[in-house]
């Protein structure tokens, strides 16, 4: 394999080997000295080189941006997946607790007493469950965003 031409410059052959790596001891000592005085073989040298620099920075910037937007995805999802089931939470607690059916208490109640009575252990019973429906999701939040810290670090 000819690294030098006829003419004293070097050949693809050996600008390949140059940039891969691959010239053995000696054809890399006689490349580079041939690029110490040789302007024109050292620009197409730095022309090669240049390409291959600038293949490998675009690559490892697309696959940290791609890493980035599937996270990123990823945790928006499960936000929104979040606030869904707590609003659900919350409707079926209320739901369930009777504060939809107004009129029905109504009906059974007999004095305006009673009414106030089980309006009271009625809102009770809601702040007690909303309480704890609340603590969960500020656990749920306070974990997404350890998990936010931990990958992008601190804010």
């Amino acid at each position: 394999m000819a690294i030098f031409h006829e003419n004293g410059h070097i050949t693809a052959e050996g600008f390949f080997l140059l940039v891969t790596e691959k010239a053995d001891d000696i054809q890399r000592l006689e490349l580079s000295e041939h690029l110490s005085f040789c302007d024109g073989c050292l620009e197409q040298y730095l022309k090669e080189m240049e390409k291959i620099t600038l293949l490998e920075t675009e690559q490892s910037i697309a696959k940290r941006v791609t890493k980035s937007i599937k996270y990123k995805t990823a945790f928006l999802a499960q936000k929104r997946f979040g606030t869904a089931v707590t609003a659900a939470c919350i409707a079926m607690v209320l739901w369930s607790t009777g504060v939809f059916s107004w009129t029905a208490m109504l009906h059974q109640s007999n004095t305006i007493e009673s009414l106030e009575q089980e309006i009271q252990k009625l809102s009770w019973q809601n702040q007690s469950i909303l309480h704890d429906v609340s603590e969960k999701y500020q656990q749920i939040w306070q974990t997404l965003d350890r998990r936010e810290e931990m990958y992008y670090g601190k804010k």
